[in-house]
């Protein structure tokens, strides 16, 4: 069985596997047989997929292991199959956990970004009946903003309790994703019970940044991630945080949001990369924290940490040095900002009091904010 998803094909292997999961896979992921390769396939695809049960003595080290179970096996199989695709593309594209869907005549596509189990799935299902179906779990972004499917049969929930199930978009009466979709616009979904009216309100940069974050896959092994992130959220009308009660009732609002957006526009959001005074850092930050009782003195030597990548938007500044970004604002972007080189923290005082104004206890809020930024890996002493 050939599946092509996310930018990459596999050759399946299905027969260590009983034959109705077989038949079953092959049924819910027919829609995903392609032949040619995507432009952004990695050079060593094809690649082949060995798929066993449990308990195979043969087993295949990699491949899908299923239950025989027809009902629940094929979400197995989905999540085998997305991760090891995440695994390719990893460093490569842009990986978020969303929906994303796209307008059949334009292309115009959106991503739904979402924790898991909060409605991307039934948002995927809802909209998809009248935008092209591109995922319902994984948007998958080229540098050029373009997207590539993910159109793994939909996970459902058939009753509180109950184990996920595996539905092809043909057998929900969803639409084909359009060829060749781009990204029109970012929705962070709010689903609330018993809210009224659906609200669309547009987001700043750096605070979708801090919410996209955790829902991304392997950001941090991309060259320059902040960056990256960046341009696709600043795509198209931007980041929008949609509030809801019934996807439904916010379709109308989705359609409006992506009718008339130019391709290759963006939002006009401002924001720059940081670069450091020094070489970045190429792996995250894994140092002691500065210990509680850490005595901070305005003679303390202090200059900022590597990092992974930053980018500032003139108000507060978004810091990646691990897996979880860090937001300064006020004082410890001030601070921050600062330490291009070494200086002590009676210096950092006089910065920060010349650009925030004079304050009876600014020795000891700096000295607190500076302790802060060491115990976060983006501060060091000298």
């Amino acid at each position: 069985m050939r599946i092509s998803t996310m930018g990459c094909r596999w050759d399946v292997d299905l027969s260590r596997v009983r034959p109705e999961v077989a038949d079953r896979l092959r049924h819910l992921w027919a829609h995903a047989n392609v032949e040619t390769a995507d432009r952004s396939e990695p050079e060593d695809f094809p690649r082949e997929l060995i798929a066993s049960h449990l308990g195979d003595p043969v087993g295949a080290e990699g491949g899908p292991i299923l239950d025989e179970n027809v009902v629940t096996a094929p979400y197995t199989f989905s999540t085998a199959i997305t991760l090891a695709s995440i695994r390719a593309q990893s460093g490569r594209l842009t990986l978020l956990h969303s929906a994303a869907l796209a307008e059949p005549a334009t292309g115009a596509g959106v991503i739904l970004v979402a924790e898991s189990g909060t409605g991307k799935s039934t948002a995927a299902r809802t909209l998809g009946r009248e935008l092209g179906y591109l995922s319902d779990e994984t948007a998958v972004i080229r540098d050029d903003l373009t997207l590539i499917g993910h159109p793994k049969p939909l996970s459902l929930i058939p009753a509180p309790g109950q184990p996920k199930i595996e539905k092809s978009p043909g057998e929900l009466g969803l639409l084909p994703a359009p060829p060749d979709p781009w990204l029109a616009a970012t929705i962070l979904l709010c689903r609330k019970p018993g809210h009224g009216v659906p609200t669309l309100e547009s987001v700043p940069l750096l605070e979708a940044m801090a919410e996209t974050i955790p829902q991304s896959s392997a950001l941090p092994t991309q060259d320059r991630p902040l960056a990256s992130l960046a341009r696709v959220l600043t795509a198209g009308a931007g980041v929008h945080r949609l509030t809801y009660a019934e996807i439904a009732d916010a379709a109308p609002l989705i359609h409006a949001l992506l009718a008339g957006i130019p391709r290759g526009s963006n939002n006009g959001a401002h924001w720059q990369i940081v670069d450091p005074a020094e070489g970045r850092r190429t792996e995250p930050w894994t140092s002691t924290p500065a210990a509680d009782d850490a005595i901070v003195t305005e003679h303390t030597r202090i200059t900022r940490a590597p990092y992974l990548d930053a980018i500032d938007d003139g108000v507060e500044v978004l810091v990646l040095n691990g897996p979880n970004p860090i937001r300064l604002l006020g004082l410890g972007s001030t601070i921050w900002r600062t330490c291009t080189a070494e200086l002590t923290v009676a210096e950092a005082t006089a910065t920060v009091v010349t650009e925030h104004g004079e304050h009876p206890d600014a020795p000891e809020l700096v000295a607190e904010a500076v302790h802060s930024l060491l115990a976060n890996g983006l501060l060091e002493t000298l």
